[in-house]
This record gives structure tokens, sequence and C-alpha cells, in this order.
């Protein structure tokens, strides 16, 4: 017979009478440890900042996430106007997107001048031999809380089909 079935096992003839000795587990040193640990990473972690210029007009919405941003291209979608950086792209008029209509077998979707732009960045990248750099594909998008979601969806499109396809949304902290 076999120790748990309390027949004349190794234990039995020890002297045990069949029976397993419980043991207990003290968990309050692994706690402290537990404790420990939790308390140094949070008093370790510290949220970083990106001072990002931003048109006087653009008025991003409000976020309590706190995330750290690396500097990146930056696409601003205002209610008036699309930059790419610093440097004007198209005009926006509502939920239109000022550019000439699509000829026959193209992307309604697409904002031919963004990306047109958004291209030339990233073949830059590439002659730079930076193309395989994590932040390659990454563009930090700001849009206006007022801005209609259809503009930034055809943005997110246009970026997406010149290759930029990780975006990041900034946001205002309150």
């Amino acid at each position: 017979m076999s120790v748990f079935h309390g027949g004349g096992g190794a234990l039995a003839s020890a002297g045990h009478g069949g029976e397993i000795p419980a043991v207990t587990l003290n968990l309050t040193a692994l706690m402290d440890i537990l404790s420990n640990l939790l308390f140094f990473l949070l008093a370790a972690y510290t949220a970083q900042s990106l001072e990002v210029k931003q048109k006087p007009d653009l008025q991003l919405p409000l976020s309590s996430s706190q995330l750290s941003v690396k500097p990146t291209l930056t696409l601003m979608v205002g209610q008036n106007d699309i930059h790419l950086g610093a440097d004007y792209v198209c005009a926006v008029s509502g939920d239109k997107v000022q550019v000439p209509p699509a000829a026959a077998g193209e992307d309604e979707d697409n904002i031919p001048p963004l990306y047109d732009r958004l291209r030339a960045v990233k073949d830059a990248r590439a002659a730079a031999g930076r193309a395989d750099a994590p932040d390659a594909d990454v563009v930090l998008l700001l849009a206006d809380k007022a801005t209609d979601s259809t503009v930034v969806m055809r943005v997110l499109k246009t970026a997406g089909l010149a290759g930029f396809v990780n975006v990041r949304f900034g946001v205002l902290s309150p």
C-alpha cells in the first residue's frame, strides 16, 4: 500500500500511524518581499511628458493616462487644416478635406498631399538608413477634439497607406 492510503508504508513503519504530517506555510515573509518589490517598482516609475509645439487653435482632449512619449513625426489635424510638423498640408472644412477629387480607381479616403509628404519622409528615412529604426513607422497624431471623426479616419488611413502604421494620439493631461 502507498503512504497516502494509510497502509503499512514508510511513514507507518516510522511510527506516524499512516498519517502525513500537516505542513504550514508562513506567508508573512513572502508578503513582505512582494510589498517591498511593489513599492520600489512604483517609486521607480516616473511618467515623462513631452513638450510638443502645437497650433494655438488646436484643442486636444484631456486624459489622465501618463505614458512617456519620444519625439516623433507630428501630424496635427485641426478644424480648419492639416499640418505635418510645421508644414501646411491641406484645408479642412467640417467633415471634408479640401483636396482634388479622387481619380477613377484611386482610394477615396486617401489624402494625396498628405500621402506624398508622408512617403517623402519615409523615403528620406530609408535613404538615411533609418528604415528599420523602432520609430520609423510611428506618427504622433494631434487631433482637435471637435474635428469630425471622418477626417481623422481619412488621416489615419492615409498614414497607414504611406507606411506609418503605428499611430499615437496626443492628449492633454488635466
